[in-house]
């Protein structure tokens, strides 16, 4: 590939480029002094801890952001552990620059692509691929992908994936006449690629399907063996079809209720058709206040209608677009494209319904079609293409400023997105920690949370969490007792939410104070027991952390039969929890029962199934506690 033939000599190449990564990178400048959320919590918090080599490889070990591990992920934030939170800002810094890497990859991968093609001049090439990695660059729906720190896994996975990618579109160049090498070179390039993306996160599956997009839609007619062609083919249509008898229903049940989503995979599947809908309406009409981390108060649809048509208008789409391939192919392209990047997260496993990083590189093909459609109009047109497309380009560069100066302002960003996301616990949550962060004290987070609960009747979380800054103000046990009261009303039927399980260990320590006057352990374990029958908690995986605290509260209430009975019970549900084996172990030895207590060990050393965190070493360290209790006596 020669892109500084003739006149078009390197320095008129490099300068455009480096001025659309130069207002990019600034674009994003506003925002990267924003918050830590959700998953930035429950996957980096421990960050914070790790000061010798031993607790970073378990840092690594340990991630469980999927189920491979993303391993590589989580390598690339140990740099970032020494002061942590306070080098999240550094952290994300780091993912806009992985973001900056992405774009010129695509620069590089649509230009070869267009080469390949030999339909334009090397100067439109040029043009049409550096207008189309500037639109990507800037969408602001893409925003979250690097000010939502964790997401570093989605932007480093997909530079793992494009360098393969980009080396195999390179092969095509090998292709007339050495179709050994040009073989060689992709399944290389593109196999240790999607490896890497594969171990920093599961969507890397997906690189043999955009390779099959490009090499049947785009450069199915060049020049060389057939048999390589077919070859080729044959060896990604393999991955695609391995992706898509994992997503079937030969593999899984599409009809059966998660009990911790409260869905089907097809409910899902129904409800993702509509939401493709909106992520390109998001997408190419943006708005700097629409976009942000909390999409919980995304609603399955129910019902035929609004699928039936979204999907129908998807297919009419498709439809045009093979019947207009032969003029152009940039439309199927696109549209394929798109599809391709949600078939893992955007179809029937039971993922939260929506995210914005979802559409990361799946949007890039309508950016390469746009512009490659745009800088090619006919006759008069021919300079109107690519004007518009410069002034949309610059539009979407100043909404995503607005946006990102938006994130950079915690508690502006935190009250724009509750007020957007009424209906989100995690929105409402976030702006009550944003409040109490910025003034230090509930004077603005109480009345906040208690607003939101007011409109939502199945937000226990809210409530709960409303409660704890009132034990923590020191409210009158009047207060407390009717906020105790509507929280238990309101946990009976209320909906699921680990925010809910996470704040009793915060309530555990303001009892231990007293400081939630009148309420006592044994309202807590009350509150427990009927979240316990609640059918929105009925997965096992909401039932063994209620069982935990059960027994937590039991036990400071000294029933030690009834504790160690909810332990049992989250014993048989997951026996490879460490903290339900740690818990068991304390409350025997309190009650000199060493032998049971070296039994529950045991128990746990056979497990096929025992996570990285209860490795033989945990259970070594607990035996020998046991045993020098043992010696030591009453």
């Amino acid at each position: 590939m020669h892109i500084s033939k003739g006149p078009f000599n390197l320095l008129k190449q490099s300068v455009p480029l480096l001025l659309v990564a130069t207002l990019a990178w600034l674009s994003y400048q506003p925002g990267i002094t924003g918050d830590l959320f959700y998953d930035d919590l429950s996957f980096l918090g421990s960050l914070a801890e790790i000061e010798t080599t031993e607790e970073a490889v378990r840092f690594v070990n340990d991630g469980a952001g999927g189920p491979l591990g993303r391993r590589l992920a989580l390598i690339s934030f140990l740099p970032h552990a020494d002061g942590w939170p306070d080098t999240a800002t550094n952290a994300r810094q780091i993912n806009v620059l992985i973001h900056l890497a992405n774009g010129l990859l695509l620069f590089a991968i649509g230009y070869m692509i267009l080469r390949l093609r030999a339909e334009s001049s090397q100067r439109v090439c040029y043009w049409i691929t550096l207008s189309a990695a500037w639109l990507w660059l800037v969408m602001p729906f893409l925003a979250s992908t690097s000010l939502i720190t964790v997401q570093r896994w989605t932007g480093l996975a997909h530079l793992f994936g494009l360098i393969g990618l980009a080396v195999f579109v390179y092969g095509y160049f090998l292709q007339p006449k050495s179709p050994g090498r040009t073989l060689l070179a992709q399944g290389l390039g593109l196999g240790l690629g999607t490896l890497l993306a594969l171990l920093t996160k599961e969507s890397g599956a997906l690189f043999p399907i955009y390779a099959l997009v490009f090499d049947q839609i785009l450069l199915r007619d060049l020049p060389g063996s057939k048999r390589l062609r077919w070859v080729r083919a044959g060896v990604l249509l393999l991955g695609l079809l391995a992706l898509l008898i994992y997503l079937s229903p030969f593999y899984r049940d599409w009809f059966a209720v998660s009990a911790f989503r409260g869905w089907s995979s097809f409910e899902r599947l129904q409800t993702q058709i509509v939401l493709l809908w909106q992520y390109l309406y998001l997408a190419f009409f943006p708005q700097p206040t629409a976009f942000g981390p909390f999409h919980d108060d995304v609603e399955l649809i129910r019902g035929w209608l609004l699928p039936v048509l979204a999907l129908s208008g998807f297919v009419l789409l498709t439809v045009l677009a093979v019947l207009w391939r032969k003029r152009s192919p940039w439309p199927l392209f696109a549209l394929l494209w798109f599809f391709a990047g949600h078939l893992i997260e955007s179809t029937v496993i039971h993922l939260e319904l929506m995210f914005e990083h979802r559409n990361y590189l799946a949007l890039y093909g309508f950016c390469l079609a746009l512009a490659a459609i745009a800088w090619r109009l006919p006759g008069r047109y021919a300079r109107l293409g690519p004007t518009l497309l410069a002034v949309y380009g610059l539009m979407l560069w100043a909404i995503l400023l607005g946006t990102t100066t938006i994130w950079g302002n915690r508690l502006e960003a935190a009250e724009n997105w509750a007020q957007r996301h009424p209906n989100s616990p995690r929105a409402i949550l976030h702006l009550s920690s944003a409040y109490y962060q910025a003034l230090g004290n509930a004077s603005y987070s109480l009345p906040a949370l208690d607003r939101a609960a007011e409109g939502c009747a199945g937000c226990t979380d809210v409530r709960m969490q409303a409660m704890l800054y009132a034990c923590d103000r020191g409210a009158a046990e009047k207060e407390m007792a009717n906020r105790f009261e509507q929280v238990r009303q309101s946990a009976r039927d209320g909906r699921a939410s680990i925010a809910l399980l996470d704040s009793f260990y915060p309530l555990q320590e303001l009892l231990a104070r007293n400081s939630c006057q009148p309420l006592t352990a044994e309202d807590a374990l009350d509150l427990v027991r009927i979240l316990l029958q609640n059918p929105a908690f009925s997965a096992s995986s909401y039932q063994v952390h209620l069982l935990f605290h059960a027994a937590y509260f039991a036990k400071e209430l000294n029933q030690y039969e009834a504790a160690m009975a909810y332990l049992n019970e989250a014993e048989g549900m997951y026996p490879q929890v460490v903290p339900i084996l740690q818990q068991q172990v304390h409350l025997l030895m309190k009650a000199g029962r060493y032998d049971a207590a070296l039994d529950a060990i045991e128990r746990r050393r056979p497990l096929e199934n025992r996570t990285r965190l209860m490795s033989d070493a945990i259970l070594d360290e607990l035996e020998t506690a046991v045993r020098e209790a043992t010696a030591a006596g009453p």
